[in-house]
């Protein structure tokens, strides 16, 4: 399965989010059992400054132990300081 975040960025602040993700939150994903991978991508065609932000992780019984992680709760808390308009979704690959 794959944890899907979208997130929206002041240009001003992209630096410091691009930091963040790249340094913080992908030491926490990277470092839980189950989560396989983590990338954070830009989108450009879109016309404002987007993060996507994808994690594999192994299987729900990972993903609820590690969203119920003080940790993580911080990691989103101070997220949502330096970014807008988060949302996440839970994909699951049919093909």
């Amino acid at each position: 399965m794959v944890y899907h975040m979208l997130c929206e960025v002041a240009p001003e602040r992209e630096k410091e989010l691009d930091t963040f993700l790249t340094t913080k939150m992908k030491h926490f994903w990277l470092n839980n059992t189950g989560v396989s991978r983590f990338h954070v991508y830009g989108d450009r065609l879109a016309n404002k400054m987007e993060r996507i932000i994808t994690i594999e992780v192994g299987d729900f019984g990972n993903f609820d132990k590690i969203l119920a992680l003080d940790e993580r709760k911080a990691l989103r808390a101070e997220l949502m300081t330096i970014a807008t308009n988060v949302q996440s979704r839970i994909l699951e690959m049919i093909e």
